[in-house]
């Protein structure tokens, strides 16, 4: 070894405290994550499957992303709050049709026992 060159500084792992190299992406001995914010979740491909599953709530995934450039991030960003959007009028747009038709149901039952009062008190039954 060279008297200039300083031998290298073994790494240890934050949680387990266990020995690692620095080219290790997860720690050996408790399987912890080396490299936050560069796995398959955090990458192109993930943010789009978490998007289709999650919806909005994969934003935090979009920000703490290593992967993605500012402007994919932003991107992401209003794709997933028009999603969000869109999926909150739809809900309520769902709710006011079924409260619409539990209205008219309700509204024809009613009507359909008067008729009945009536021709029971006619004494036809």
């Amino acid at each position: 070894m060279n008297e200039l060159e300083t031998p290298a500084q073994p790494l240890f792992c934050k949680r387990c405290h266990a020995e690692i190299r620095d080219t290790d992406n997860y720690c050996h001995a408790c399987g912890k994550s080396l490299k936050p914010g560069q796995g398959f979740l955090f990458t192109h491909a993930g943010i789009i499957l978490m998007g289709l599953v999650l919806g909005p709530f994969a934003l935090p995934f979009v920000w703490m992303s290593k992967v993605l450039s500012p402007a994919a991030k932003i991107i992401y960003t209003v794709i997933l709050l028009i999603v969000g959007f869109y999926l909150i009028y739809s809900l309520v747009h769902i709710f006011t049709l079924t409260k619409q038709s539990m209205q008219l149901l309700l509204g024809n039952l009613s009507e359909l026992e008067n008729g009945l009062q009536s021709v029971q008190s006619l004494g036809a039954f």
